[in-house]
């Protein structure tokens, strides 16, 4: 018998879902409330830290705002602030009703259901098994992750993300990016490195139209014209390579394809369909695998009567129409400080050096230039992100100590310092694929495009992913077919629609146009936590599980969850911390399990399972399912835990400990002497899909696509924002602050009050230029007008901002009364916004050309 006298105080591992991080914490439980949370001294993401938004996660898990129970509309009218007329029903009914609209839209299409998510544990773990065994191909993502960024850096590190190692570096260039400041890529473990290295000496310049975070506590700020990065980076790549004259040559030949023989329509020139390279001691070209005493990096060369130049010496040349003079007129940055902060890295660079760590010698380039969506969420954003990775290989800046690197390229080994039962899962111990010499992400990583084999032809997806082949995330131009697929040539018209942890309005654009693409569907489900706008257009209202009140088997990802700071691999679990869910919420995941047993369709959902070749989502022979039985979410997690690590380390093993870890090998910290592949400055890939996107648009007669950017060399070019002539002559862009997260964060009560204490997130940053030329104070209310919408609040009059720039805070503006916390603070940058079509970027271009006056 329970002894009701004696109280209950217990400690429990999980895993915070306050952003991406998914830092460990550990959760205080007394009495069965939650009392106090702490970071996880396991966890090598966290370091026993947390942040603010950890901290909150308790009102997150109480907020009484909170939808609890499954709600079905009465009002058959929708729109933005149009009363649903809800009507609370039970689990059953809920069930009973989303089953039969599936069944429905699977006999007539399986590719009219479409999924809308961000539930990154759903999108790597789950939700394609089941898509593939419902038969949709459609899932939805959102618009401002990594339009850009994914699909360059696969190109060109081989990895999903960027990121540099802070211990060795001791020149850090972040641009429009905040990592190591508390917002970015592992944001908890990246404070606490890079506040080590700037205690060593680490210099910090941070490229921003906005002093943000980073910038207010940068070595230096440098104020930018948004969208117009590229030029500035392909302005400190012509420094370094034809004024300075300081680039690592010896990475150059061997670690890139700039010695490659380009011939004169761009593409390499091949014999036996590989690409040949000039060797000056033999006076003769060979194929890039063959056997070279040296490598020819520039110069042109006659190979059976074809006239072929390197890609060095391509690159060179179109690098000199970048001259620090010509670029401050795009850029604003003055031509004596491009050349300053180029000489000031190409010297910390420390070409030619190395360091020797546990006994190997490397070559040691303590430099690093890092991205994120500030920069490169524009259109041509990709150009942005390869100029930036262009200033890395001339440095020779990567993966080795103190440089850029991709996240997990190589490792964890088996048979080295793991646990275990380690090599059991096949698909660990990976390294990066090649193609032609280059690097190629390894398969089974998220999103990941075989992009050297990439096919193009007319759209099967709501996405549109056969029309952008080179990228590898595609999702704004979901609300763009959903409302006319004809104009697109997909062959149908999306009908259902079901969403979970995902507002396209606070993360999308063109409010009007987003809200007619959700009138087209005939059905929504929404998975939701709180009414928000786009519950103002669900025909069933579901109640979502939070965090603390879900079980996944390593919520975060081998490929970005390792973050490059840590020097130990690990894995985790998040689990609830109350012995049931608030009211009646309950995990999407399990919830569509048990809509796919009722379908019918569980069994081939379990063979999706068994045959993934995912990294992080793998069942083992032993471990496989039984496609005829029924699992809880137990025997799952069990079972994915033990396919990995054995039968001793299974579901109670990591509830007890949190957290399995062990070392990280320095050739798998730094591996590039150990890499075989190379890493393209020069992509003929864009040459090769621009032809044949040329093909493809011309045989479906798809009108007015553009194809601008298929070119083998980053090139800048103006966003729409940058003509600024007539009214509208501002430019509108959001910035990030470290204590939100997307947009839920608003609503949270703890967070809103440090909101409310900061005197620039909830308002409209402007300068005093720009406040003088429109007669405006600070504490003003002002209206922001694009040629889209208009949205009104308070003025900061600051000079943390570029002169021609409005800078809004990404995380507020909600209109949804069902976030009454949140409700009327702030602006919601994202309805200023046009849609976009960007040909490979495949994003929203997050600057748009405003105007500014008082509110009457």
């Amino acid at each position: 018998m329970k002894d009701m006298n004696k109280k209950e105080d217990v400690w429990i591992h999980t895993s915070c879902d306050q952003c991406l991080g998914e830092c460990g914490i550990m959760v205080r439980r007394v009495d069965g409330i939650v009392r106090e949370i702490k970071g996880d001294p396991e966890c090598p993401n966290s370091n026993g830290k947390i942040c603010g938004k950890g901290q909150s996660a308790i009102m997150r898990l109480y907020d009484p705002n909170r939808v609890l129970q499954p709600m079905k509309r009465t009002n058959p009218k929708k729109g933005l602030g149009i009363d649903p007329g809800w009507e609370v029903i039970s689990w059953e009914e809920a069930l009973e009703t989303l089953t039969k609209k599936l069944v429905e839209v699977r006999k007539k299409d399986p590719r009219k259901l479409v999924f809308s998510t961000f539930d990154t544990y759903a999108l790597c773990h789950w939700l394609p098994s089941w898509t593939q065994a419902f038969g949709t191909p459609n899932i939805w993502i959102v618009y401002f992750c990594g339009q850009y960024l994914h699909s360059s850096m696969y190109i060109t590190n081989g990895t999903f993300h960027c990121d540099f190692d802070a211990k060795y570096c001791k020149y850090l260039l972040l641009v429009g990016n905040q990592s190591g400041f508390g917002a970015g890529l592992g944001p908890n473990i990246s404070v606490q490195a890079v506040a080590e290295a700037r205690k060593k000496g680490m210099k910090v310049v941070v490229i921003d139209p906005v002093c943000n975070q980073a910038g207010s506590k940068a070595d230096e700020w440098v104020p930018v014209l948004p969208g117009t990065d590229a030029a500035l980076m392909l302005s400190m790549a012509n420094v370094m390579v034809n004024e300075l004259k300081v680039y690592d040559i010896d990475f150059m030949k061997k670690y890139t394809n700039a010695p490659y023989l380009v011939q004169k329509d761009g593409t390499y020139l091949r014999m036996n369909e590989k690409p040949l390279m000039w060797d000056p001691v033999d006076v003769m070209a060979k194929p890039y695998d063959a056997d070279f005493k040296d490598y020819a990096l520039e110069g042109t060369y006659d190979v059976d009567g074809v006239s072929t130049t390197t890609a060095f010496d391509i690159l060179k040349a179109h690098l000199k129409q970048y001259t620090p003079e010509s670029v401050t007129k795009i850029t604003t940055v003055s031509p004596a400080t491009i050349r300053r902060i180029t000489k000031e890295f190409s010297e910390a660079a420390s070409i030619g050096t190395t360091i020797t760590i546990e006994g190997v010698a490397f070559p040691y380039r303590p430099v690093a230039v890092n991205i994120y969506r500030g920069a490169g969420a524009h259109k041509h954003g990709v150009a942005v992100a390869l100029a930036t990775q262009l200033l890395n290989q001339l440095a020779g800046a990567l993966y080795v100590p103190g440089s850029h690197r991709g996240i997990n390229p190589v490792g964890p080994r088996p048979n080295r310092d793991a646990p275990p039962g380690f090599d059991i899962m096949p698909n660990w111990g990976w390294n990066f694929d090649s193609y032609e010499g280059l690097v190629s992400p390894t398969p089974g990583l998220p999103r990941a495009p075989n992009y050297y084999h990439y096919v193009a032809k007319r759209p099967e997806t709501v996405m549109l992913r056969e029309l952008f082949p080179l990228s590898s995330t595609r999702a704004a131009h979901a609300v763009l077919t959903s409302a006319n697929p004809e104009k697109y040539k997909l062959d149908y018209q999306p009908e259902v629609l079901i969403n979970c942890r995902r507002n396209p309005f606070a993360g999308g654009f063109d409010y009007k146009v987003t809200a007619e693409a959700f009138k087209a569907y005939k059905y929504i489900a929404v998975f939701a936590t709180h009414f928000d706008k786009l519950s103002d257009f669900a025909d069933l209202l579901l109640p979502e599980a939070v965090g603390m009140e879900k079980l996944e088997a390593f919520p975060n990802l081998l490929n970005w969850g390792h973050n490059g700071q840590s020097a130990q691999w690990y894995w985790g679990i998040k689990q609830p911390v109350i012995d049931k869910p608030m009211g009646e919420a309950r995990d999407w995941r399990d919830v569509m399990m048990e809509v796919a047993d009722r379908m019918g369709i569980l069994e081939y959902v379990y063979d999706k399972f068994n045959t993934s070749n995912s990294i992080s989502h793998h069942f083992s022979d032993r471990y496989k399912l039984d496609v005829k039985k029924k699992y809880t979410p137990e025997e799952l997690c069990d079972r994915r835990f033990k396919s990995q690590f054995g039968e001793e380390k299974g579901l109670e093993w990591f509830k007890k400990n949190g957290y399995l870890k062990w070392t990280r090998n320095i050739d798998e910290q730094f591996p590039l002497p150990w890499l075989k592949v190379r890493f393209p400055i020069y992509h003929e890939l864009y040459v090769r899909a621009g032809r044949d996107m040329e093909k493809l648009v011309k045989e479906i007669d798809l009108k007015d696509w553009d194809l601008e950017d298929y070119v083998p060399l980053p090139t800048w070019k103006p966003c729409d924002s940058y003509d600024r002539r007539g009214t509208h002559d501002l430019i509108a862009i959001n910035f990030r602050v470290p204590t939100h997260a997307q947009s839920h964060t608003a609503n949270n009560a703890w967070l809103n009050e440090v909101a409310e204490l900061n005197p620039y997130t909830q308002k409209i940053m402007i300068s005093p230029e720009a406040a003088a030329n429109n007669g405006i104070e600070d504490g003003d209310t002002i209206w922001v007008e694009s040629k889209v919408d208009r949205a009104q609040g308070i003025v900061k009059v600051t000079e943390c901002i570029h002169p021609e720039v409005v800078g809004i805070s990404s995380h507020f503006g909600t209109i949804a009364k069902g976030k009454p916390i949140a409700y009327g603070k702030g602006v919601q940058f994202n309805r200023l916004l046009p849609g976009d079509m960007d040909p490979v970027s495949t994003g929203v271009d997050a600057c748009v050309r405003v105007k500014i006056y008082k509110a009457g």
